[in-house]
C-alpha cells in the first residue's frame, strides 16, 4: 500500500501535513508526497518520495502569477466578501485543473513504478485537486476506492449551528443564534454565487457531473471518505450536525531540536524564568509577514518592562529590522516555534491555525490579530475556549494590543485553560489516529 499525500504547496499548509505523512512513514507505510518542487528537499529529507505538481499550481505562492481582478457573473461580484475569502480564490479553485491533472500523473507514475501496490490518496482539505477523485476510482484500479481528508485549518463545512467561514458572528446555538446563521449563510450562497459557479464548472471540466458544491461550505471536505481535523476537541465549537466521518485527530507532534538556535542571545531566553523574567514570542507568520502590523508595536509596548524579554520572529530567512531596537527585544529571522514556546509566556501573533496549534502544544496563552484567510476563525476559537484574546484585526490600535497583552499576562485564567489544553494534547496520539482512520477506510473497502 502506498499512501499518496497531496497537499495545498504553501509552507503553512505543507509543514504540519509534512510531519503527518513523516510519521507514519516511520510507522513503516510506504509514503508518496505530491507537492511543489520547492519541497523536495524537505520531503525527500523525511524519507518520502516525491511527486511533482506541474503547472501553475508549482508556483502557488507567488501573487503576482495569478489574475487578482473580480469575478464577475449576473452583475454580482466579490465586492463585500472577506478577505480571506478573496485571497483564495486563486489559491484554491482557480488551481483545481492543475492539481487534478498532478495527482492523475501522480497515479499513473506510481502505479507503472509498482503495478502490485495499491494507493490510498491522502488529501489536505484545500488541495481542491482531489475532489474529482471520487468520480474516477473506477478508471483507476490501483487506488483504493476511498480517500482521507487531512484538515489543519479550522474546518470550513457548513453547520446549522455555526454562521459562514469567516464571519464574526458570535458562536450562539440558541433558536435565536440558528435562525441568525441560517439567514448569514442565504445571503453568503448568494454573494459567493460568482466563486461557485466557477468551481463548478472547474469541476465539470475535471468530468464531476451535477455537481451541487458551493465555495467554502464544505464539498472540499465531503468529498473524501473520511475527515482528519487537525487540533483538540475543547479547541472546536461543538456542533449537532459533524460531517459523516469526521475525527479530531489531535495536535501535529512538535518536533525537538537537536542542537539550540544559533542566536547570541539564545541563553537569556533559556535562563529568563530563573530571573523571573517573562519570555513574549512576536510573529506573523511566514505569508504576511509586515513587521508594523504586529511585530514592532508589541516591541514598543514592551520596550520598557525589565521584567520582560520579547523575542520577535520575522518569518523570513535572511530578514532585519532597520534602526534601534528596546533593550529587552531580541529578533530572529527564522526561528522554530518549537524551540521557542516552551519558553514563553505569552504567545503574540495573527492568527494562523498552525502557530495556534503551537501554541497549544506548549501550553502558552495567546494574543491573536488576524483577519484574512483562516485566522478570524482561529481568533473565535482561542475567544471561545478562554486560551487568549482575539482582536479581530490584523492592525490593531496600540491601546487594544497593549490591553490583552497586559490582560493575557496578569489574568492566570489564561495559563491555567492553555495548561488544561497543553495536557489534552498530550493525551492525543496524533499520527496514530490518523493512522487508525487509514486503516478503517482500507478495511473498510477491503470488504466490499
Amino acid at each position: 500500500m502506498i499512501l499518496l499525500f497531496c497537499c495545498h504547496p504553501l509552507t503553512g499548509h505543507v509543514t504540519p501535513v509534512l510531519r503527518i505523512a513523516a510519521g507514519l512513514h516511520q510507522r513503516g507505510w510506504r509514503v508518496a508526497f505530491l507537492s511543489s518542487p520547492f519541497f523536495r528537499a524537505r520531503i525527500e529529507a523525511a524519507g518520502l518520495q516525491f511527486v511533482p505538481l506541474t503547472g501553475m499550481v508549482e508556483y502557488l505562492d507567488d501573487d503576482s502569477l495569478f489574475d487578482r481582478s473580480p469575478v464577475v457573473m449576473d452583475g454580482a461580484t466579490e465586492a463585500g466578501l472577506p478577505q480571506s475569502v478573496t485571497d483564495s480564490r486563486h489559491q484554491t479553485v482557480y488551481a483545481l485543473a492543475d492539481e487534478w491533472t498532478s495527482l492523475k500523473a501522480a497515479i499513473t507514475s506510481l502505479t507503472a513504478e509498482d503495478p502490485g501496490q495499491h494507493i490510498l490518496v491522502v488529501s489536505e482539505a484545500f488541495f481542491y485537486g482531489s475532489m474529482p477523485l471520487r468520480h474516477h476510482f473506477s478508471e483507476y484500479p490501483s487506488v483504493v476506492p476511498a480517500s482521507l481528508c487531512v484538515s489543519i485549518t479550522a474546518p470550513a463545512i457548513r453547520s446549522v449551528d455555526l454562521p459562514p467561514f469567516g464571519n464574526l458572528a458570535p458562536f450562539d446555538q440558541s433558536p435565536e443564534g440558528k435562525a441568525r446563521s441560517a439567514a448569514l449563510w442565504d445571503a453568503w450562497t448568494a454573494q459567493v454565487a460568482p466563486l461557485t459557479a466557477v468551481l463548478q464548472e472547474k469541476l465539470s471540466e475535471s468530468g464531476v457531473e451535477d455537481s451541487s458544491a458551493v465555495f467554502m461550505a464544505g464539498s472540499n471536505y465531503a468529498c473524501h471518505s473520511a475527515i482528519a481535523q487537525v487540533g483538540v476537541p475543547s479547541f472546536e465549537f461543538p456542533r449537532s450536525d459533524f460531517t459523516p466521518g469526521f475525527r479530531i485527530v489531535g495536535v501535529v507532534p512538535p518536533v525537538v531540536p537537536k542542537a539550540p538556535p544559533p542566536f547570541p542571545w539564545w541563553n537569556e531566553v533559556v535562563t529568563a524564568r530563573q530571573k523571573e523574567c517573562k519570555v513574549v514570542v512576536v510573529a506573523q507568520g511566514t505569508v504576511e509577514t509586515e513587521p508594523t502590523e504586529l511585530i514592532l508595536p508589541t516591541m514598543r509596548l514592551l520596550g520598557e518592562r525589565e521584567d520582560i524579554l520579547t523575542v520577535a520572529i520575522l518569518g523570513v530567512r535572511g530578514a532585519s529590522l532597520k534602526g534601534p531596537l528596546p533593550p529587552n527585544s531580541r529578533v530572529a529571522d527564522y526561528l522554530s516555534y518549537d524551540a521557542i514556546l516552551p519558553y514563553a509566556s505569552l504567545w503574540v501573533h495573527n492568527g494562523g491555525y498552525g502557530a495556534t496549534m503551537h501554541g497549544i502544544t506548549h501550553g502558552v496563552p495567546q494574543v491573536l490579530a488576524g483577519d484574512t484567510q483562516d485566522k478570524p476563525e482561529s481568533g473565535k476559537r482561542v475567544a471561545y475556549c478562554g486560551v487568549g484574546v482575539d482582536l479581530q484585526t490584523a492592525k490593531p490600535k496600540e491601546e487594544a494590543l497593549e490591553k490583552a497583552i497586559t490582560m493575557v499576562l496578569s489574568d492566570p485564567k489564561y495559563l491555567s485553560t492553555a495548561l488544561r489544553m497543553q495536557a489534552e494534547a498530550a493525551g492525543m496520539d496524533c499520527v496514530g489516529n490518523v493512522e487508525a482512520l487509514v486503516k478503517g477506510l482500507i478495511e473498510t473497502t477491503e470488504k466490499q
